[in-house]
């Protein structure tokens, strides 16, 4: 497995997906990331996930998982793909 994270790469990451959180927009770039490497994932699927923190309609905050699920590609998943 070669290491293609760079710090450039996340910062590009967190302004792209600003309004998800920095929490989830980075855990969407490592997860394009290691979809990308074909030896490690079949057919493309694989599930990632991260806790994090969102405001609940109380405006509260609460720590959430949001989660990656089989079904979607992890080379192209979006913030939207890790549903809390």
């Amino acid at each position: 497995m070669r290491d293609s994270w760079s710090e450039e790469g996340a910062r590009e990451a967190v302004a792209r997906w600003d309004g998800c959180g920095r929490d989830l927009a980075l855990r969407t770039y490592a997860s394009r990331l290691i979809g990308s490497e074909l030896e490690l994932v079949l057919h493309g699927g694989g599930n990632t996930s991260v806790k994090t923190t969102r405001v609940d309609a109380l405006g509260d905050p609460v720590e959430v998982l949001c989660v990656k699920g089989s079904g979607s590609n992890l080379a192209s998943v979006e913030p939207a793909g890790h549903p809390a």
